[in-house]
Order: C-alpha cells, then sequence, then structure tokens
C-alpha cells in the first residue's frame, strides 16, 4: 500500500569476524598408521588437560573450542561434556548447555555432580516436563535428601500433575516424616484443585506444629479472607500478632480482613503502619499501592489511597520512584494536577528516567497545557534524542497548540523511528499525521495517512470518524465517509462527536430527516451541547424548512462561540439570512 511517509530505518549492519585459534598439535601428538584409537584417546587426555588449564586462566571461548575437540576424538568422555555444559551455562547457551549435561549423565548415572547440573540447566529453561525424571535419578543416587522429594512433589504441581504431586507429598510423610514444606506444597495442590477445606486443613495443621511460622498465618488468613470468613482471618491474625507483633505481613493481612469487613478506616490504619515499617522496602510498598488501585473486589476508598501515596513519597522524599508512583496513583484516579506536580517532583530527582517524562507528557496533554508539553518534550528529547514516543506526544503538544508544522515534523520523526511491529502506536501515529495534513490542506498525504492506521486497524473509532468527517466537510467521498462514520458509531456508541459526525455526512448526503434523528442523539448524548453540534442542528433544521428553530439553534451556537472567543462571522450571516450559508 502507498504510503505517505516513506519510513527510512537507518540500520548499519556491522558484519565482522571472531577468530578463535586453537594451538596446533605437534607432529608427537599426530596418530599413526595402526595406533588410530590409542593415539585418538591420548590425544583427548592432553587436549582435555588443555582446556581445564584455558579454562582455569579465563580463555573459555578457546577451552570451549578445545572441549569440543575432545568430544569428537573420544565421544564418551563423561568429564569434557560436562566441563562444556559449565561453559554454555556461563555464556547462557541453554540449549547447548542442556545438551552437553544430559550427555554427561547419560553416559555416567551414577553421578549426582552431573545429574544436578542438568537440573540446573532445566530450572533455568523452565522445563518443568524433564524435572521429575532428573529428580527420581538424583533420589535414586541419594535417597536421604528430602529437598529432591520437594522439588519433584512442586515440579509436578507445575506441571498440574496434582495427583503425582500429592503422592510424592505422601512419599515424604512415609519417609521423613511430616515436614513443613510438604504442607506448603499440599497447600498449593488442593487450592489448583478447587478443595479449599483441604487446603486451609493443611495450614491449620502447620500453624499448630510450627506457630513461629508467619507464613501459615498469613496464607491461611488470606484463604478465610477470600472465602468470606473475615472473623475466622482476623482471629488467626490477632494470634499471629502476638508472636510478631511489628510484621508488616501481618499489618497488612489485617488490612484486607478489614476490607473485606467493609471497614475503611480500620483497614487503611493498618495499611498505614505497614507503609511505616522499615521491614517493607520501597518496591514493595509501591507494588501494594498498585495492587490497591487494582482491587476492584474490595476497593479502598481514593481518600485513603491517595492519602498512602502521599505518605510513601513523604517516607522516601529523596527517592524518584517514590514521587513517581504518586504521580501514577493520581493519574488513575483522574487527578493530573496533582499527578503533574508528582512527576515534576521525581524528575528534580532524576531527570534521566524516560518514562517519568513519558507520564509527565500524558498528564499535560490531558490538562491542555501544551505550551508546557512543546518545552518539556524538547528537555526530554534532549536527554533521550529519537525517542517515538516523546517525539509522538511532543507533536501532540504542537497539534493541540494548533502549530501544525511543528507537528508535522515531530510526528513524522516519530514515525521513522517507530518499531514497524508495534501495531497500536503505528496506528495512533497514522491517525494523528491524518489529523495534522488535514489541517495544513494536505488532504491527499491526509487520506492516505488515515487509511493506513484503518488498514492496521479496522476497529479505530477515532481514525475512522475523524477521515470521515474531513471527508464530509470537503464533500468528497461521500458513500465512503457514511460507511465510516457508522462503523465509528457501532463501535462507540453514544460518543457525540461520533454521533455528529454521521449526521453531518448525511447532512451532506442530503438525508436531511435521518441527520436530524442524529444530530439531535448527538445533543441528547452530550453533557452540554457545544457550538458546534448547536450550529449543525440548526443547518439541518434549516435545510427542512424549519427556519425559526434554525435560527434559534444559530443563536445559541453564536453566545457559546462568542464565550470560547471563536469567529461568529458565518453564524451572523446565517441569522441575519435567516437561511443556510455554506
Amino acid at each position: 500500500m502507498w504510503r505517505v511517509i516513506i519510513k527510512v530505518s537507518r540500520v548499519l549492519m556491522v558484519v565482522g569476524s571472531l577468530w578463535c585459534v586453537v594451538e596446533p598439535v605437534s607432529a608427537q601428538e599426530t596418530s599413526v598408521p595402526g595406533a588410530q584409537g590409542a593415539t585418538d584417546s591420548l590425544l583427548a587426555q592432553k587436549l582435555y588437560a588443555k582446556a581445564l588449564e584455558q579454562k582455569s586462566s579465563g580463555q573459555l571461548a578457546l577451552a570451549e573450542k578445545t572441549l569440543e575437540e575432545v568430544v569428537k576424538l573420544q565421544p564418551g568422555k563423561e568429564e569434557a561434556y560436562f566441563q562444556l555444559a559449565q561453559l554454555h551455562l556461563g555464556n547462557g547457551d541453554l540449549s547447548a548447555a542442556a545438551e552437553a549435561a544430559l550427555r554427561a549423565a547419560q553416559l555416567d548415572p551414577d553421578s549426582e555432580q552431573y545429574w544436578t547440573v542438568v537440573m540446573d540447566v532445566y530450572r533455568k529453561t523452565g522445563n518443568i516436563k524433564a524435572m521429575p525424571s532428573v529428580l527420581d535419578e538424583l533420589i535414586r543416587l541419594n535417597p536421604e535428601k528430602v529437598d529432591y522429594y520437594h522439588e519433584k512433589a512442586y515440579a509436578l504441581f507445575l506441571d498440574k500433575k496434582y495427583e503425582a504431586a500429592l503422592a510424592t507429598c505422601d512419599t515424604i510423610t512415609a519417609r521423613f516424616g511430616n515436614i513443613e514444606e510438604q504442607h506448603f506444597t499440599k497447600h498449593q495442590i488442593y487450592l489448583a484443585q478447587g478443595d479449599t477445606s483441604a487446603a486451609i486443613n493443611e495450614l491449620e495443621i502447620l500453624v499448630s506444629k510450627k506457630p513461629d511460622d508467619k507464613r501459615a498465618y498469613i496464607l491461611l488468613a488470606e484463604l478465610y479472607t477470600g472465602i468470606d470468613e473475615a472473623k475466622k482471618a482476623h482471629a488467626i491474625l490477632d494470634k499471629a500478632a502476638i508472636t510478631f507483633p511489628d510484621e508488616p505481613l501481618v499489618l497488612l493481612g489485617k488490612a484486607d480482613v478489614f476490607l473485606a469487613m467493609g471497614k475503611q478506616r480500620q483497614a487503611y490504619d493498618y495499611l498505614q503502619k505497614a507503609f511505616r515499617s522499615d521491614s517493607l522496602g520501597i518496591d514493595a510498598k509501591a507494588g501494594i499501592l498498585y495492587n490497591t488501585l487494582a482491587n476492584k473486589r474490595r476497593p479502598l476508598d481514593q481518600t485513603y489511597v491517595t492519602a498512602l501515596s502521599d505518605l510513601f513519597a513523604e517516607t522516601y522524599p529523596k527517592e524518584a520512584k517514590a514521587h513517581a508512583v504518586r504521580g501514577d496513583v493520581y493519574t488513575q484516579l483522574q487527578k493530573p494536577e496533582e499527578a503533574r506536580r508528582a512527576y515534576l517532583d521525581a524528575l528534580d530527582i532524576n531527570r534521566y528516567i524516560e518514562g517519568i517524562w513519558q507520564q509527565l507528557l500524558q498528564v499535560e496533554l490531558q490538562l491542555g497545557r501544551y505550551s508546557d508539553v512543546e518545552a518539556h518534550g524538547k528537555e526530554a528529547l534532549a536527554l533521550f534524542p529519537n525517542q517515538p514516543l516523546i517525539l509522538f506526544f511532543t507533536g501532540h503538544g504542537y497539534l493541540g497548540g494548533k502549530r501544525y508544522q511543528e507537528a508535522r515534523k515531530y510526528l513524522e520523526a516519530a514515525l521513522n523511528r517507530a518499531d514497524d511491529e508495534h501495531t497500536p502506536f503505528l496506528t495512533q501515529l497514522y491517525s494523528s499525521l491524518g489529523d495534522v495534513y488535514n489541517a495544513l490542506d494536505m488532504y491527499a498525504e491526509s487520506d492516505v495517512a488515515y487509511e493506513e492506521a484503518i488498514a492496521m486497524d479496522s476497529t479505530n473509532a477515532y481514525a475512522l470518524n475523524n477521515y470521515a468527517y474531513y471527508l464530509a466537510l470537503r464533500k468528497h467521498n461521500l458513500s465512503r465517509a457514511a460507511e465510516m462514520s457508522k462503523r465509528s458509531n457501532e463501535l462507540t456508541p453514544d460518543y457525540p462527536s461520533y454521533q455528529d459526525t454521521y449526521a453531518w455526512v448525511l447532512f451532506q448526503q442530503g438525508d436531511y430527516e435521518t441527520a436530524l434523528t442524529w444530530i439531535e442523539k448527538a445533543i441528547g448524548s452530550a453533557d452540554e451541547a457545544s457550538e458546534t453540534l448547536l450550529e449543525h442542528y440548526g443547518d439541518i433544521l434549516a435545510k427542512l424548512g424549519r427556519i425559526s428553530k434554525a435560527v434559534t439553534q444559530w443563536k445559541k451556537a453564536k453566545s457559546l462561540s462568542e464565550s470560547v472567543g471563536k469567529d461568529i462571522d458565518k453564524l451572523s450571516k446565517k441569522i441575519d439570512a435567516k437561511r443556510y450559508i455554506d
């Protein structure tokens, strides 16, 4: 599809070669006819010793090359595979590490060390399905190590083999007696199976046997809270508080219980106590704030959420993160002015966090502070040049300020630097460029930009609406405009701006009766009718011959336009002439 912008990716491909040289083998080490096997074995031993020397001296690439020569000469040398596995693990080549480690273990299945390396690789790769069989080997070799049994049970649980996991827990009990870790594992298994009663039973056993383990109290209280047994949860936490009076997790558990009871003030009091605790770090407290915002089932009152975010910033006055999180809280609570101040506080502490600049620019756009967006956008770009999102927001600052040439420059720059795979962002960019080009009377370019946006996302109601409206203003391709406007209203029903667009497209098509229906819908959907809606209402009424009603609407539109400093010349002419003027 023809694009309005030819996007140039400035990708510099640097092709280089890294040469790793294995030292040549002397003539004395070469094989002779009739003694190939013995010579290969001798050479493999010498090369293996050399590889260990290279590894110990930090020549890891050379050591890897040498070991590869060793296993070619002597494929049954398990120590070489073991060393290769460790080297591959070190350089992050997990696939090669898994292959080498497993080969070593297969060659010497009675080596606990080799199977341990295989497990290390599987943990790193998340190969849950392969873990139980490896753990069986480790249990065979070291049947008294209980950790192997626990890990097997947990791996089976993660693989959703719940009955096998429970059977492994029973094996632990039979061999080692009741160990607390298995109760935690069984509690998770029962929860996954939907057996809440059995899960509670495991934790109650643990609380009675290990009263000094705070985890059991907290998990048990959480379970009771989840099944609306708040009083039982409260009793458990009261018991925990005797042993752990200042434990923040107990305090947080009590906050959840009071929220479940609908006691907002008490919930806030316990959250506040937890936030004042030094035992909780800044990241944990930030996570609690975000989780509190996301809790739709038992939401905390906004007053308390903002008070917590204020306390958080007061607790860490010199941490940019604390102020940024506070800004995020206010943003989500639709308090953009407070959010803006928080982001500015964060940037006063640390100007080198790109995400905070992006958040600041977004709230300033929301507030219509376009000159601030321009200034802060330039400031951010001086620190993070060519960042597409910052270019995009800065462009929107100029667009909001009706400085269209500058907006075009920044939005085109954003497009040329955007990730080709980031379709939602590209869709927004093309939609915005459609707006800018239309404002600059670059109609062909505007049409292509909108078509690009819609081709990428046919459900983009914003692009569909704006494209349709501008086509209607130009009286161009009205059938396409009607199709798009109708679609935007289907995607976003009862939105006055989109309903007005459809009314105006129908007006340009001469279907005044249907246009009247849609403009009245738009006015009904609006909290307060804008001057544009009222003018269009009058225009449609005039075309239907209802002149007195049309003049009434035009006068209302004129009054509103005057109050916001808009041009009223055309409206005045309509009122004076008592007819529609194109």
